[in-house]
């Protein structure tokens, strides 16, 4: 009699296809700063695999995008933003995990925005579990404009430029000592700062917000909203209401009728300016 098969959870299944993966070549490159890097679907795809090798699957359902125009490029060419929200399962035949909502950015003067933003939610999505790293940020060009670009990106100022690595680890440790959830921050990036993780943030005033708001406990954040919300909005009279002269009554007159003169006086409630 052959012994019954031994049933594996689901969290085990996915560490070992993630484990299983190991390091891949970096197949992309960035011609404006010339360095190689690993591209997210490459990633994606050979995660795909091993976990398919376990009867597992990991499926990606797409929100509605969100396109904003950002302005011209230095060539004049409309530049599109995407927003798009990524709800990621993962499942086998018994067990599902609770869902991963991951948002994705990406800009482009053409129609690549929802490509760029697609992308974006799988490369955060694998930095979530450690599988790509994040000390040298793909681009998320698909290859077709990443020459026609080079000229506009290959120097960009301090303030243009993503945090380092201590600023990204300086909002982490503030976000753990504040007691901040994994959704609030992801919600508080997508939502105040336009960006799907805090790689993603520019220095200076975008990252001197997020590490305020970061280092206020969760209550004094929750107080603040609520005396916004209860705040009156103050009522402007009009500007010319308080330069309008007071009434006069009407003056009295004499009135000759039948040979006789009387007086009449004004009523009550009327007057004359």
């Amino acid at each position: 009699m052959s012994r019954p098969i031994k049933s594996v959870p689901l969290v085990k299944k996915i560490a070992a296809a993630f484990k299983a993966v190991g390091k891949l070549p970096r197949a992309g490159h960035n011609t404006a700063r010339g360095y190689d890097y690993t591209r997210a679907p490459d990633v994606l795809e050979a995660v795909r695999l091993e976990l398919f090798n376990r009867d597992v699957l990991i499926l990606p359902n797409e929100g509605t995008p969100e396109y904003v125009p950002i302005g011209p490029s230095n060539g004049g060419e409309q530049i599109t933003e995407c927003r798009l929200p990524v709800t990621y399962t993962f499942k086998d035949d018994k067990e599902e995990l609770p869902a991963i909502v991951i948002n994705g950015i990406g800009r482009d003067v053409e129609d690549k925005a929802l490509y760029k933003a697609q992308t974006g939610a799988q490369k955060a999505l694998l930095k979530r579990f450690g599988l790509m790293a994040e000390e040298i940020e793909d681009p998320e060009w698909d290859g077709e404009h990443q020459d026609a670009n080079a000229g506009e990106t290959a120097y960009l100022p301090s303030s243009q430029q993503p945090v380092t690595a201590k600023q990204r680890h300086a909002f982490a440790e503030a976000c753990a000592a504040s007691g901040k959830t994994e959704q609030e921050i992801l919600t508080y990036l997508f939502q105040e700062q336009g960006v799907s993780n805090i790689g993603d943030l520019k220095r200076g005033k975008p990252f001197t917000r997020a590490i305020q708001w970061a280092s206020t406990p969760r209550a004094a954040l929750c107080e603040i909203s609520h005396k916004e919300s209860l705040s009156p909005k103050p009522q402007a009279a009009p500007a010319f209401q308080a330069s309008l002269p007071l009434p006069k009554p009407a003056p009295s007159f004499e009135m000759r009728v039948g040979g006789k003169t009387q007086t009449v006086e004004s009523k009550t409630g009327r007057y004359a300016l």
